[in-house]
């Protein structure tokens, strides 16, 4: 009965109990606000949400591999002001302009994959001086400006609404987190990456390209982020060269939260999910409730030590009645 408790799949107690804290808050916002699951409310919560799960889906990757992607937020600011310099400046079309944005992007995921598995920098120290660098050339190429007011087509990818409760946000974000969840689940490159974040040495030793694997897993999570600012960009109608700086910590809660494991090579995109859900719909809470701005980060903090110490003492139990 291995992996089982008891005939329980030893996965579903820690979905579960993520589940539980996302049912609670949805409760607390329904008591605060009967009108808290009305589709408008559940609409904006997932537009809101939307940018974060993205954000959420290539960090989730690249953390199942080999460690967290701590650039993920200068990488976001990088797309987004890439494609918004080409459509303002130089009056590039705005397919095009986002193409860039996303090709810069995968460049600056390939140079994180680069540093960590040819050169063999740990991809905190990695991805934490790429950080830097990035939001500073983001700065000399606004020239400290914020740029605003883009093109409705190009606008409508990030503000429009489609069945009038689903924005273009939405819709965007459900066909990125369908698609990294089959890349993780249904294809030989995810089974690899789940093999090298678990054990790397064994994994060559089974003849994968670990190197490979690492390059590819941050060249998906520069992928992503690029998508994140681009979408950012068109929902804000604005961009300027911190945009990313509050989503870092923000999406590192919300992988953590959702289940995937920090040492790598155990977790998932639904438990992701789960985790920015739940930090969105707690912010929404706050809102209705008009909380300080100085007290939300305390009370996210707060809610993401209690969501972890959770799912910690839940794989401890089960892990002790573990039969077999």
């Amino acid at each position: 009965m291995n992996g089982k408790i008891k005939g329980i799949n030893s996965n579903i107690l820690p979905a579960v109990s993520r589940l539980g804290i996302l049912f609670i808050i949805i409760i607390m916002g329904c008591i605060i606000d009967p009108s808290f699951l009305s589709l408008r409310n559940i609409g904006n919560n997932l537009a809101n949400a939307s940018i974060l799960i993205i954000l959420g889906v290539g960090e989730t990757v690249a953390i199942i591999t080999n460690g967290p992607d701590l650039s993920a937020g200068s990488i976001m600011t990088m797309g987004g002001v890439v494609t918004a310099i080409l459509m303002k400046n130089y009056d590039v079309h705005f397919v095009l302009a986002i193409l860039a944005g996303l090709l810069v992007g995968c460049l600056l995921g390939a140079l994180n994959g680069y540093m960590i598995a040819y050169v063999k920098i740990p991809a905190f120290i990695s991805t934490y001086g790429l950080q830097w660098a990035v939001f500073g050339f983001a700065y000399i190429i606004l020239e400290g400006y914020v740029l605003y007011s883009f093109d409705e087509t190009f606008r409508f990818i990030g503000n429009g609404w489609i069945f009038k409760y689903i924005s273009m946000t939405t819709v965007c974000m459900l066909v990125i987190v369908v698609a990294g969840t089959l890349l993780l689940k249904k294809t030989t490159f995810g089974r690899k990456c789940y093999s090298v974040g678990s054990n790397a040495t064994q994994a060559a030793m089974s003849g994968i390209d670990s190197r490979r694997v690492v390059m590819k897993a941050f060249i998906f999570s520069g992928f992503m982020s690029a998508a994140a600012g681009v979408l950012y960009v068109a929902r804000m109608n604005s961009v300027q060269s911190d945009i990313g700086s509050a989503y870092l910590l923000n999406v590192l809660a919300a992988v953590y939260m959702g289940g995937t494991s920090a040492s790598g090579g155990e977790g998932g995109i639904p438990g992701t999910i789960i985790g920015a859900l739940a930090m969105t719909m707690v912010s929404n809470c706050m809102n209705l409730l008009a909380v300080p701005s100085e007290l939300r980060d305390a009370v996210i903090d707060i809610l993401i030590i209690l969501t972890v110490l959770l799912d910690t003492i839940v794989r401890k139990r089960m892990m002790s009645r573990k039969v077999g």
